[in-house]
């Protein structure tokens, strides 16, 4: 058998050969391989070349002619009762010959997700509401049996008052300012920011306030990838509509400063209570947020509690000189393995730190309608990460300006016009606005060659662009928050935010790329100490990914951190890395695309042709090149080496930033949008973490198969992320195709979907409560 091609069209090798009898002649191979063998198979529409009888083996005793049969007759007893017929392989094909056909093994293919049945309590309400400890989920089924054997008939009585006497309480996740503790570690003094832009106006603008249920509505199903508790986020309280997003207008009519949504009229059986229809008695804060001004309110925030954060103005901005390089890398070296071994060294050995800053970058456009959902999301992410925490956060819209002959570059009066019809009015002073032929006017050292003919600067496959050279401008953040306008956080954005990256800093850099491949699913790995020792134990000795991989043209920068071990196993306590802050925070695996039918793995600039990168990839560098060189044989890499994490929500570093911006403007190279951050933080040996965080699905799938679905793919080397396999993410709460995300966000605002949910629903059931869980994308909402 030559080469063949897989359901993808992509070219594999042949198998191993096996030994042949002496004398034995091989069929010759087919003229043409079936793009779809086993569609084809079942339809007999083609057919491949008969195998030609083996010849006499003349000559021979008969007992030898026999030894032979037998042994050859054992030999592919073995082969094919071990081996068999691989599914990522095409199926053998029948002999027209009778005495050498048999039947292929053809394995089924594995069950569509469309397939197994839905899971519904999600959709029950507050008068079903149980504390968390007591409460047996609906899925996944090994914790719901065991939840169910531990609590027995104890619980029923968990039930709180059958939920409708059940109140809400305020939810406060910020540090204790005021304690010794915090002020011993921190810099300068926290400063309480109002939310009146002139404090000494005598306005009554009160602090919002966040309104949570203890526990959980009966049966609510369990999060399948992630976890609340390994990343430290309350599981033991849940976020209804009223309690989340009233404090920021919604029930409450604009004549009265809010948003004119879901105003509750009352009623009759819900005036005592707070879990029913509307809101009742539920006591979250009204706010009149007429006249606010955003950027005003920022601010001023920032100047009161400007003494807790660094002065930072141009650091680690460019590259510095070959002889400052020549001198500095032996000093980074030797930093890099004193911070990994927990030894003073750079700013761990001050008693007091200057707080870092992050800056959260919302992405939206010319023309994009505002609903009063997005109104309300920017409210929260503005008062629970910016003013709230005393300017620890900053929140700004990035608009992109779509008509790329309006001159917002060049004439002030027509900026200010663009952005003030494109943002409503309480949001114009964190409103910055950007266009594609700026993009490429800064960063013009590439080939703007096209690639599905779309423009290597345009946003869809140059989304990090206007972030570097926002990141740029303002090397006072430590820390870029890409986030879209279509994601949405049922929980409290402080609390999200600060835990998944400090988790993501106790990580260690050992094994971490090879865990940052895959989902953790609690349900079938158990801990998640458990799941990282069995991924190690997958790693051949001395092939795990440590420091960055020789590019022949990537400048390896004197800060760029550097192993302080020769290999992964020489760092027995996985110490590297721990207290390290990630330069990449991710919300997907982050994995290899060489090999996938990951379409847009292809799109790389500046690194050669696909033959030069494949050779870089592979060879020595202080190798000679190869003079004249030839397409690889099918199977080498065909690229640079580079990663992915599709959805392009993610938190960068200044530093991986700086080196983004350096690797375009400079030397020329970009890739495309999701795997630009994760591939520079790849070639320059920066840390980049998959964050496990809570991911629910819609339907009751078998444990099993979703772990080999979304770990291994579907059909071996595949990916779940490639084009074939996508849409097994449909019923995910995150990914840029699933379509979970707006029915459950729907249903939890009390609307219509898939002709279930409404105000009958929840008068009978009370308003649905979810735990904190990150959803994307919902749109119009």
């Amino acid at each position: 058998m030559g080469w063949w091609k897989n359901l993808q069209d992509t070219l594999h090798p042949p198998p191993p050969r096996r030994a042949r009898p002496p004398g034995f002649v091989p069929p010759p191979p087919p003229t043409e391989v079936p793009l779809n063998p086993i569609s084809d198979l079942e339809s007999s529409k083609l057919s491949w070349p008969s195998t030609p009888r083996r010849p006499p083996f003349a000559g021979r005793r008969t007992f030898t002619r026999i030894l032979i049969s037998m042994t050859v007759f054992m030999f592919l007893v073995i082969i094919f009762s071990v081996g068999g017929a691989s599914p990522s392989r095409p199926p053998t094909i029948p002999s027209d010959n009778a005495e050498e056909s048999f039947t292929p093994n053809l394995t089924p293919l594995p069950p569509r997700p469309e397939t197994f049945p839905f899971l519904k309590n999600y959709y029950k309400g507050l008068f079903s509401l149980v504390n968390s400890d007591m409460n047996v989920p609906e899925y996944p089924p090994r914790l719901a049996h065991e939840r169910e054997l531990v609590l027995g008939s104890s619980r029923p009585g968990a039930v709180t008052g059958g939920g409708k006497t059940a109140g809400s309480r305020a939810f406060d996740p910020y540090p204790k300012y005021d304690h010794d503790e915090y002020r011993r570690t921190w810099e300068g003094e926290y400063k309480e920011c109002s939310f009146d832009e002139a404090e000494s106006s005598g306005e009554t603008r009160g602090r919002p306030e966040i309104r949570v249920f203890d526990g959980a509505p009966e049966g609510m199903p369990a999060p399948i990838f992630g976890s609340h508790g390994l990343l430290g986020i309350n599981d033991d309280v849940c976020y209804d509509r009223y309690g989340r997003y009233g404090t920021y207008g919604y029930g409450y009519e604009d004549v009265e400063g809010g948003l004119g949504e879901a105003v509750y009229d009352g009623g009759d059986n819900e005036t005592d209570i707070e879990t029913g229809w509307g809101p009742g008695k539920m006591p979250f804060k009204r706010i009149d947020w007429r006249g606010v001004d955003w950027g005003t309110l920022q601010k001023n925030c920032y100047e009161k509690n400007k003494g807790r954060f660094e002065n930072v103005e141009t650091k680690d901005t460019l590259y510095p000189s070959e002889d400052f390089m020549a001198v500095k890398v032996m000093e980074g070296r030797k930093n890099s393995t004193r911070r990994a071994r927990g030894m003073p060294g750079g700013s761990f050995h001050k008693k007091k730190k200057y707080l870092p800053r992050t800056a959260v970058l919302v992405r939206t456009w010319t023309g994009y309608q505002y609903s009063t959902g997005d109104i309300a999301f920017l409210r929260s992410l503005i008062s629970e990460l910016s003013i709230n925490t005393g300017g620890e956060y900053s929140i700004h819209l990035l608009v992109h300006s779509k008509d790329n002959k309006v001159p917002i570059w060049s004439d002030n009066e027509v900026y200010r016009q663009v952005l003030q019809e494109n943002v409503p009015e309480e949001f114009w002073g964190i409103a910055e606005l950007w266009n594609e032929a700026m993009m490429a006017s800064i960063y013009a050292r590439m080939d703007p060659w096209k690639y599905r003919d779309l423009p290597l600067h345009g946003v869809y496959r140059s989304t990090f662009m206007p972030v570097q050279w926002f990141a740029h401008r303002h090397q006072e953040y430590e820390f870029l928050w890409n986030l879209e306008v279509d994601a949405r956080y049922t929980g409290h954005w402080y609390q999200f935010l600060e835990q998944i990256s400090s988790w993501a800093k106790q990580q260690p850099r050992k094994h971490l790329w090879e865990r940052n491949e895959r989902f953790y699913i609690p349900e079938v790995h158990g801990s998640y100490a458990n799941f990282s020792e069995t991924i190690s134990k997958t790693i051949p000795r001395n092939s795990s990914i440590w420091g960055p991989p020789q590019v022949e043209t990537v400048t390896i920068h004197p800060e760029d951190p550097i192993p302080p071990f020769a290999t992964a196993e020489e760092d027995v306590n996985a110490e590297w890395g721990v207290g390290e802050d990630a330069d990449l925070l991710t919300m997907n695996p982050i994995f290899d695309p060489e090999g996938t039918d990951w379409g847009l793995s292809p799109d790389t600039t500046g690194y050669g042709t696909y033959t030069e990168a494949s050779y870089r990839y592979n060879q020595d560098p202080r190798k000679d090149r190869l003079k004249e060189p030839s397409p690889p044989p099918p199977g080498t890499p065909t690229g640079p080496p580079r990663r992915t994490a599709i959805v392009a929500i993610s938190r960068l570093s200044r530093r991986l930033l700086n080196r983004m911006h350096w690797e375009n403007a400079v030397q020329g190279h970009t890739m495309f949008s999701e795997m630009w951050p994760a591939s520079c933080a790849f070639q320059h040996g920066l840390k980049a973490v998959f964050v496990p965080h809570p991911t629910y699905i819609d339907r009751q799938w078998p444990t099993q198969h979703l772990e080999k679905t979304f770990n291994m793919g579907v059909y071996g080397g595949q990916t779940v992320f490639g084009e074939a396999n996508q849409y097994n993410f449909l019923g995910s709460t995150w990914f840029y195709v699933s379509g979970f995300p707006a029915v459950l966000w729907t249903r939890w605002l009390g609307g219509v979907a898939h002709n279930d949910g409404g105000e009958a629903w929840d008068r009978e059931r009370g308003r649905m409560c979810l735990k904190g869980v990150f959803m994307h994308p919902i749109k119009g909402l």
